[in-house]
């Protein structure tokens, strides 16, 4: 019984770490709730549970060698291979959970298996990590130190023992192997996943009721989204509530203005809101404003960068864990905006001052039919290096300027600026300038965006083709202020979008919600486009209300102009409804037993599994192509 019993310790000493850092991680980010009685104890309860799975998948091979094979090794080694193995298995993924609890503030959710994508683009802005988050580092390397003397200590050589084979190791590891087991795996019909907690607790608490070595694992197992069809409406009965056919209407003929979308990255939409003490100094964005066409509604339609330019470009919902263009439906046919507008004769770019490839974005840029990819390589003037991400802005957005100004019109292009981004790094010259009082390091970024943006313009001001020109802005994802509110669950999602058409001078207001999958749709109409497209979004100038979707977690949320709906897909029933308008802090589920309580409710619930039906079926069958 000696080695259960070492088991045994090594196991509470894991289920320790969880707890403890999971503690931090409500001290960070959820101290603020209100949280009742139940949901505490449930909370805590399902906490330790996801521990117990996740120790438990983990160190599956380490109870099979402990049990099973140490008894083979020299004696003398023994204990230094038990302990190096331990430590391989478990210290990584308590860097991940570790890693969390500054990672969680971007993307609201536990890392999964894209976390390593993400890193391989990330590395550069190492250094950055560390001064904000020093501490973490340090906390990881006391948590190693400890936990290697804790393993050795229970580790230490024992007696030696008469007892058979079968009685000192293989009927040990059986029982142990039984009760972890089923408390890991749990007695309902199917095994608990990082989902499961959704069940029991609110939504939002789903991540403090996890821990990322639950969703690492699972992601990895899970690899690549599986799509299953759903069948919730017939097919002459889907399409009364939702297509994604579209065929604009217009008696105009075929516009051949030059387009140029800007991406924003991390701009939320209190930079721009006047009412927001996050309002950021932004006079040359607010000049452009007044003669635009104005969403005051936006949202994204996912959490981040990667999942934002495929709503924002490619008109596809984000709803897989991992980026589109990364998925095994990665192969389905799509005729992307680059392609419908290179039949119609334009020349097509995407700018980007990150290296090349940078997050995906140069292989999603060829899927959309995009030719042309600048990154820093072709600006090709490393003292301008970030030390981060890439080339600063106000040295690359005049670059990109300087390459519109070659081309021949009509063109579609691209840019997406990085100084925004985490750390916001300010270029030693202008950070006198851009130290605004009053204003934090994210504020100031977006300043000195601004004062890029103006030299863009400059550049290209006086060209003919200047009016010529539709300018669309839009931010990729917000910056998620919100993350300790439940009222985040909105307000995660809000950012800025707006059209500016110089040579027009329309200034307009668009009050219904709009979302990042409408642009590409707004773009075609105003240039009108009249053949058949593809796209989950609409022209911002339709008169049908807007309902917006986006995805996080194993959620899906309907959002329109007064109602927040949240639905769980893998337990196929509503999540929560709320009035965001009456109750913009989210208090009172609106919810009757589990089911909406209205018409008006029931319709949002259709539309977003018509919304399901449809994506799914629309990869599935590879139905993303139109012509």
């Amino acid at each position: 019984m000696q080695k259960t019993r070492k088991v045994i310790l090594i196991f509470l000493w894991l289920v320790l770490l969880y707890s403890f850092l999971r503690m931090v991680f409500y001290l960070m980010y959820f101290s603020k709730n209100d949280f009742s009685p139940t949901e505490m104890v449930t909370m805590i309860y399902w906490g330790f549970r996801m521990d117990i799975s996740g120790i438990f998948y983990l160190n599956l091979g380490f109870f099979i060698y402990y049990f099973l094979l140490e008894d083979l090794l020299p004696p003398g080694a023994r204990r230094l291979v038990t302990v190096s193995l331990l430590s391989v298995i478990n210290l990584p993924l308590l860097a991940v959970n570790i890693i969390d609890l500054a990672y969680y503030r971007f993307n609201l959710r536990r890392s999964t298996v894209d976390i390593f994508r993400v890193a391989a683009d990330s590395f550069p802005a190492l250094g950055a990590f560390w001064k904000t988050w020093w501490y973490l580092f340090v906390l990881f390397i006391i948590i190693s130190f400890v936990s290697v003397i804790v393993f050795n200590r229970i580790l230490k050589r024992s007696s030696y023992s008469k007892e058979g084979y079968l009685k000192r190791n293989l009927l040990p590891f059986l029982c142990f192997f039984l009760v972890t087991g089923l408390l890991a795996r749990g007695l309902s019909e199917r095994p608990i996943i990082p989902s499961t907690p959704l069940l029991y607790l609110p939504a939002q608490y789903q991540a403090l009721a996890t821990n990322s070595t639950v969703t690492i694992l699972y992601s990895l197992v899970k690899r690549q989204t599986i799509l299953k069809e759903k069948n919730y409406y017939s097919v002459s009965g889907l399409d009364t509530l939702f297509t994604i056919r579209h065929q604009l209407k217009s008696e105009e003929p075929f516009n051949k203005m030059n387009v140029v979308v800007f991406i924003m990255e991390s701009f939320a939409k209190e930079y721009a809101d006047d009412r927001d003490p996050l309002r950021a100094k932004t006079p040359f964005i607010d000049s452009i404003m007044t003669e635009s066409i104005i969403c005051n509604n936006a949202y994204a339609n996912g959490l981040e960068s990667n999942k934002g330019i495929v709503a924002l470009l490619g008109g596809i919902p984000p709803f897989f864990d991992e980026p589109f263009y990364y998925s095994s439906y990665s192969n389905n046919s799509i005729r992307g905006i680059g392609t419908l507008l290179k039949e119609e004769g334009y020349n097509t770019n995407f700018f980007m001052g990150a290296g090349y490839d940078h997050f995906g974005f140069a292989r999603f840029s060829k899927m959309l039919g995009i030719d042309n990819y600048y990154s820093m390589n072709d600006y090709g003037n490393n003292s301008h290096y970030d030390g981060n991400w890439g080339i600063y802005d106000h040295y690359f957005l005049p670059y990109a300027a300087t390459q519109l100004v070659k081309k021949k019109s009509p063109f579609f292009s691209v840019i997406f600026n990085i100084s925004t981004h985490f750390p916001h790094t300010l270029p030693d010259s202008l950070k006198a300038q851009f130290s605004i009082k009053g204003q934090d390091a994210s504020q100031n970024s977006i300043s000195y965006f601004d004062y890029s943006l103006r030299l863009f313009f400059d550049a290209i001001k006086n060209e003919p083709w200047y009016k010529k020109t539709i300018f669309v802005f839009s931010a990729d994802h917000n910056i998620y202020l919100h993350g300790r509110e439940k009222a985040g669950l909105y307000k995660n999602f809000r950012i800025p979008v707006f059209f500016h058409l110089p040579g027009q001078r329309i200034h307009q207001s668009i009050d219904k919600p709009v979302q990042q999958l409408d642009i590409v749709p707004t773009i075609l109409d105003m240039l009108h486009y009249k053949k058949p497209f593809m796209s989950f979004g609409h022209p911002v100038s339709d008169t049908i209300p807007g309902i917006v979707f986006n995805h996080f977690g194993d959620l899906y949320q309907a959002i329109d102009s007064s109602y927040l709906f949240g639905y769980n897909e893998k337990a196929e029933q509503p999540a929560y409804l709320y009035n965001f308008k009456s109750d913009p802090m989210l208090v009172k589920d609106l919810l009757v037993k589990g089911q909406p309580p209205d018409q008006h409710a029931v319709k949002m619930e259709e539309y977003l599994r018509a919304v399901l039906q449809y994506f799914n079926y629309s990869m599935i069958k590879n139905k993303l192509s139109e012509k």
